[in-house]
């Protein structure tokens, strides 16, 4: 479990730059692959939804 934070996190970092935005979803996308077949179901919901605000579908939250 902690390589799959690690690597979430390293995505998520790599997201935020757009010169390595496609290799944080390279990144995600393995871990994606880890976290289901071990049954981490909380980190697979995380990784989909940084994945989603990587693509704008989420915008930041309203107060």
């Amino acid at each position: 479990m902690q390589r799959v934070r690690l690597d979430t996190a390293r995505g998520h970092i790599l997201l935020s730059d757009a010169a390595t935005r496609n290799d944080g979803l390279l990144v995600l996308d393995q871990v994606v692959k880890v976290a289901a077949q071990n049954g981490l179901v909380h980190q697979l919901r995380s990784i989909e939804g940084i994945k989603a605000m990587s693509e704008g579908s989420v915008g930041p939250r309203q107060r």
